[in-house]
C-alpha cells in the first residue's frame, strides 16, 4: 500500500474516466479512507462574516458535528479556515497558528473536533485563476502522516477539486450558459447589492432581477442566490 506514485498515477486516471461529480465524490472518499482520512470537507473558503454553509461543495463531514459546527458558528472562529485564507501550502491542522490562552474558542473548536473523531487533521488550499480561494480538508484518528503519504494527497485532491468543478460546469452547461444580464446580476449580488440596486443600476425592475436570479440559479444548481453567486464564482462563470 505504501508505493505512493503509482498510487498517485492510480488515482488520476481514475478521476479521469470517472463522468459525474457524485462518482468523483465516492472515488475521493474511499483514496482518502486508503490513507486513514475517515472525513473530509471541499469547500470554498469565504471571509467571514461569511458562513461557510453556502459555500459548501462536497460535505464528508460527521453530521453531528457538521450541525454542532453550523450551530456554534465556529467557522468565524476556527484557526484552521483562517490559516488556509492565508496561505498556498498544505498543512496539518496543529500546525494552523492561534494562541491558545488568548483565543479561547479557537481552542474550543480544536479540542471538540477530537471529539468527534477528527483527531488528526489535513488541508489542501486551492488557489483558483479567478481568484476564489477553495480547499479539500480531511481528519481520521491514525492517518498516514508519511511526508511522501502527504505530496499524493495534495496531488489527489487538487486534481479532484478540478475535476468535480469542471463536471459541474458541464452540467451547468447542459441546462443552458448563463446569459450576459444574468452573469451581471450575479456579479453585483457577490458584492451585496440588493436587488432594488442593481435594478438600478441595469435599468430593469427589481422583479425582472429577482426572476433573473431565479433563472440563473436554476442553471447553477443553486438552491438560493447566495449559492448561485458561489458556484458562479467556482466555476469562473463571474469574478470580483
Amino acid at each position: 500500500m505504501a508505493n505512493y506514485p503509482q498510487r498517485m498515477f492510480d488515482a488520476v486516471s481514475d478521476f479521469a474516466a470517472i463522468g459525474t461529480p457524485q462518482g468523483v465524490t465516492d472515488k475521493l472518499a474511499i483514496l482518502l479512507g486508503s490513507f486513514g482520512y475517515t472525513s473530509f470537507l471541499v469547500t470554498s473558503i469565504p471571509e467571514p462574516p461569511l458562513r461557510l454553509e453556502p459555500y459548501i461543495l462536497v460535505n464528508g463531514w460527521p453530521k453531528p458535528w457538521t450541525e454542532h459546527y453550523i450551530a456554534r458558528d465556529y467557522y468565524k472562529h476556527d484557526p484552521v479556515a483562517a490559516w488556509a485564507r492565508k496561505t498556498v501550502n498544505p498543512f496539518d491542522w496543529r500546525e494552523a497558528p492561534y494562541d491558545r490562552e488568548q483565543d479561547r474558542q479557537a481552542a474550543e473548536i480544536m479540542n471538540v473536533a477530537t471529539d468527534f473523531g477528527l483527531v488528526e487533521g489535513f488541508l489542501v488550499p486551492i488557489v483558483r485563476s479567478v481568484g476564489f480561494q477553495a480547499c479539500v480538508t480531511m481528519a481520521g484518528r491514525k492517518p498516514d502522516l508519511d511526508p511522501m503519504a502527504k505530496r499524493v494527497i495534495h496531488g489527489i485532491s487538487v486534481f479532484a477539486y478540478m475535476r468535480i468543478s469542471t463536471l459541474l460546469g458541464e452540467q451547468i452547461k447542459s441546462k443552458g450558459a448563463l446569459s450576459a444580464t444574468e452573469k451581471e446580476i450575479l456579479s453585483w449580488a457577490a458584492i451585496g447589492k440588493t436587488s432594488w440596486e442593481i435594478g438600478q443600476i441595469l435599468n430593469i425592475t427589481k422583479e425582472s432581477v429577482d426572476e433573473l436570479a431565479k433563472r440563473a440559479a436554476k442553471k447553477l444548481d443553486a438552491v438560493n442566490r447566495t449559492q448561485a453567486v458561489v458556484n458562479a464564482l467556482c466555476r469562473g462563470e463571474i469574478s470580483i
